[in-house]
């Protein structure tokens, strides 16, 4: 609240002394930044889902999973522990309200064999 409120008072401070030209910036300033804002609240929330989408599936890890989002967009890095694993992650996501396309950059982990007693 106190950077709205010091953004606020910026705003109007600086359009006190601005002739029309400044003015016409600092309001093409102030959408963008309320665009900008609007973005990431967005990307957040759409992420959010994912990410609590993927924790509630059985039989995937998200230790090694990042989740990242621009627009509709998800990218899903990492690491899972097999290929039905990253199955189960990439149907998740895409079916995920909010979701337009998943982009996969998904590694399947090489399971190292038990070792073996003499």
């Amino acid at each position: 609240m106190g950077s709205r409120f010091a953004l606020l008072l910026l705003l109007v401070g600086a359009a006190v002394g601005c002739n029309s030209t400044d003015a016409t910036d600092l309001k093409r300033d102030a959408t963008q930044l309320g665009q900008t804002a609007q973005r990431a609240a967005t990307n957040a929330t759409v992420a959010g889902k994912v990410n609590a989408a993927l924790a509630l599936r059985k039989g995937v890890d998200m230790k090694g999973l990042h989740v990242s989002t621009e627009g509709g967009v998800v990218t899903i890095g990492g690491h899972v522990g097999s290929a039905q694993e990253k199955k189960a992650v990439l149907d998740v996501a895409n079916n995920t309200v909010g979701v337009e396309r998943v982009i996969d950059q998904i590694i399947i982990a090489e399971q190292k064999p038990a070792p073996t007693k003499p």
